[in-house]
């Protein structure tokens, strides 16, 4: 066998490196791939179908835009007090299908639920007021739809709107005050009435009626926003971010009204309701000057006997207004007739035919001055005046009623009213015109008007002749900037010559002292003013109900005091005077009884308008004097020109020591006790005696100042503390025994 010569492996480098750098290549082109891929993919991802879904929901993990709430303006009354606010109000849950440990059912075991349950209800009985079988009744509701075959029911309702103080003490109760409890709650804001239901309509609502409705965008605010990061399992921090904007809170609403002179307008006007089962009634006051409306009550006595306020009658009731419409028919005879007030009329004796009208008085006038004429308020006079003046051309006195400015909507700033219904000669049966339409409208009928547009005719004289339209918001607040402000609006800035207003004045004023409105007269101060007593057309026609009565406009407005107008009113009420009823229809004494009840509070009220002090025998009158020292004696009596007839020094029985001056200069009141109040009763309490309030703690209040019975001026700050009330010591068996 042969050998053979084994060539060894030529280890060639070029080879090598060829096969090293054919092997990267594929890796290059492996890469290549996979990245590529993985750009698709990650497009695709981003972009894709699916793309913004995923973009959310990373997005929503680890970043959130959080809203930041606006807090609601306030609507106030015109010298600050808060008429609505928001309020905290709190939803009270209960969690009852807690489970316990394994193996031993629920956390609440039936023994402890039953032997806490009398407790519990009493409780909430006395927190709230319904009988503790009531909750009894629900509370065993709750558990045995906690124990439900499907595992139970959680977080059920228990109680739905209560305030901080009711929380307060609920957490405190057996069974809620421990874990087996399951107590939980949900906060909430609701709108808060410090002064319940007063100017109820009025105030409104936000998604109804109202100032809260009419004003919402302002109320409302702009809510904010803050980018938030997540950190840890629920945690979010804010982050700085140009998304972020601060919320801007509600603007305050400042209105007109007086709250004082609202209640007492309110009260007034439910008590003639009542009284004499009128169907509904309205009172208005406005200030002269300003057109400002003070007070606006409007209530309906339902057929269920309740007496409500939702509608809003100044405004929304159009009627033939009956008497008070006879101002217009003087002023048109003293400025274009050429009468006096001195002239004489034949208002005959009760009864009489004037063109084609038959026409009746409640009482035989006779022969009297245009004055008395007014007084005593006779159809027959002023039908055969105005017939006299303006027959041969009607249109002549219906465009006077025009040139005054009440043809137009009775609208208060964003309520609208309604249009009047002026008649107008010139169309003819086309506007309801007929031969006996100017002898009807001499006396307040075959025309229809507002209550509102008949307080703008005499608020306008009582300004001097200057016709304002009304308004109840004088601004809208932030903080304490004026960011708008709403001035009144001039219809006529003259409704008359100034003789003309002149004299209506007088007849006005003698309408109070020697006519048919002379309840309001009284030695205090001096009323200008007129009656009406109007009857109200039927749905289906004609003046008379089916059961044979007949349904009457009451209404008696004027201004006061008379020689210097500071306030206007009016007082329209409809009542139905069925056969043989003796309820009163008539203005001066359906309506009378509540515009004297306004009046003789504003009286009270007003320290500019009444006199401090008025000696019943003159000046330099003696009176009897208890002050502090000689010095304070004699100061009175020059402050008072008075001298003292007798002195006795006053002792001291007070922490307050009061000089006389300023006893006299200023307007002190009376403190009243909150003692035990809860917050709402004690701020509705302090804020209504004119104080502003500061609070601190949660509870009932258990410490005021001033203290109850001491002095105070209006507008001074009250503070209040507020504690919870002990809950009272549980008695053992011992204790018991």
């Amino acid at each position: 066998m042969s050998k053979q010569k084994i060539k060894a492996a030529d280890p060639n480098p070029q080879h090598i490196k060829k096969s090293i750098l054919n092997r990267v290549g594929w890796l290059y082109v492996l890469f290549a791939v996979l990245g590529l891929a993985i750009t698709v993919q990650i497009i695709v991802t981003q972009y894709g179908p699916n793309g913004e879904p995923l973009n959310n929901l990373s997005e929503s993990m680890c970043y959130k835009v959080r809203p930041i709430d606006a807090n609601r303006g306030n609507i106030l009354s015109h010298d600050g007090r808060i008429l609505t606010t928001d309020a905290p109000y709190y939803e009270i849950r209960l969690d009852w299908a807690i489970p316990g440990k394994k193996g031993e059912g629920y956390l609440l075991t039936d023994s402890i639920f039953y032997a806490n349950l009398p407790a519990l209800a009493d409780s909430m009985s006395a927190l709230f007021g319904e009988p503790s079988a009531h909750y009894v009744t629900q509370l065993r509701e709750i558990l045995a739809r906690a124990r439900g075959n499907e595992g139970g029911r959680r977080n059920i309702k228990l109680v739905d709107k209560v305030n901080q103080i009711e929380l307060d003490r609920l957490r405190t109760f057996p069974l809620l005050n421990e874990d087996a409890g399951g107590f939980m709650f949900k906060k909430d804001t609701l709108r808060y009435k410090p002064f319940g239901s007063l100017a109820g309509y009025t105030l409104g609502a936000p998604h109804s009626h109202g100032l809260e409705y009419y004003y919402n965008d302002a109320l409302t605010g702009e809510d904010g926003q803050n980018l938030t990061v997540r950190l840890v399992g629920s945690t979010w921090l804010p982050v700085l971010d140009t998304l972020n904007r601060e919320a801007r809170n509600g603007y305050d609403v400042v209105t007109t009204i007086d709250i004082d002179l609202q209640d007492v307008a309110e009260s007034a006007l439910r008590k003639q309701l009542a009284d004499n089962q009128a169907m509904w009634g309205t009172a208005v006051v406005m200030e002269v000057a300003t057109g400002e409306i003070r007070a606006m009550a409007n209530l309906t006595h339902n057929s269920d006997g309740s007496i409500t306020d939702n509608y809003n009658y100044a405004i929304l009731s159009r009627n033939e207004p009956g008497s008070t419409f006879k101002l217009v028919s003087l002023m048109a005879l003293l400025e274009q007739g050429g009468f006096k007030t001195t002239d004489m009329v034949d208002c005959g004796n009760g009864y009489a035919v004037v063109y084609k009208s038959e026409i009746n008085d409640s009482h035989a006038v006779g022969k009297v001055t245009v004055k008395e004429m007014m007084e005593q308020s006779s159809n027959i006079g002023f039908a055969r005046s105005i017939e006299k003046v303006y027959r041969e051309n009607q249109t002549r006195f219906t465009d006077f009623i025009d040139s005054l400015g009440l043809n137009q909507r009775a609208s208060i700033q964003q309520f609208e009213g309604y249009m009047p219904i002026i008649k107008d000669p010139r169309l003819g049966h086309r506007n309801d015109w007929n031969d006996l339409t100017l002898t009807k409208m001499s006396y307040g009928y075959a025309l229809e008007l507002t209550p509102m547009h008949t307080l703008m005719l005499y608020n306008a004289v009582a300004s001097g002749g200057k016709m304002l339209a009304p308004i109840i918001v004088k601004e809208l607040r932030n903080g304490d900037e004026v960011v708008e402000q709403y001035l009144p609006e001039v219809i006529n800035p003259q409704i008359c010559s100034p003789q003309v207003l002149a004299d209506v004045k007088e007849c006005l004023e003698g309408v109070v002292e020697n006519g048919t409105a002379s309840l309001l007269k009284n030695d205090n101060y001096r009323v200008a003013g007129k009656t009406g007593t109007a009857q109200m057309v039927q749905p289906h026609g004609g003046y008379t109900a089916r059961d044979g009565g007949r349904d009457y406009l009451g209404t008696l407005v004027g201004y006061f005091p008379a020689e210097a107008p500071k306030y206007t009113c009016i007082v329209a009420i409809k009542t139905h005077h069925a056969p043989g009823s003796r309820n009163t229809y008539y203005g001066g004494a359906l309506a009378g009884p509540v515009f004297k009840a306004i009046t003789d509070r504003i009286y009270a009220l007003d320290n500019e308008w009444r006199e401090r002090v008025t000696p019943t025998s003159g000046r330099g009158a003696e009176v009897e004097a208890r002050v502090g020292g000689e010095s304070q004696l004699a100061l009175s009596e020059q402050l008072l020109d008075v001298r003292s007839a007798s002195y006795t020094p006053a002792t001291v029985e007070s922490k307050q020591v009061i000089d006389t001056a300023e006893l006299y200069t200023k307007d002190w009141r009376v403190m009243p006790s909150v003692m035990g109040m809860g917050l709402r009763d004690a701020i509705y309490t302090l804020e209504r005696a004119g104080l502003s309030v500061e609070i601190s703690g949660v509870g009932e209040v258990v410490e005021q100042t001033p203290l109850p019975e001491e002095l105070y001026l209006s507008g001074d700050k009250a503070t209040i503390r507020l504690a919870p009330r002990p809950e009272p010591e549980p008695q053992t068996e011992e204790k018991k025994k």
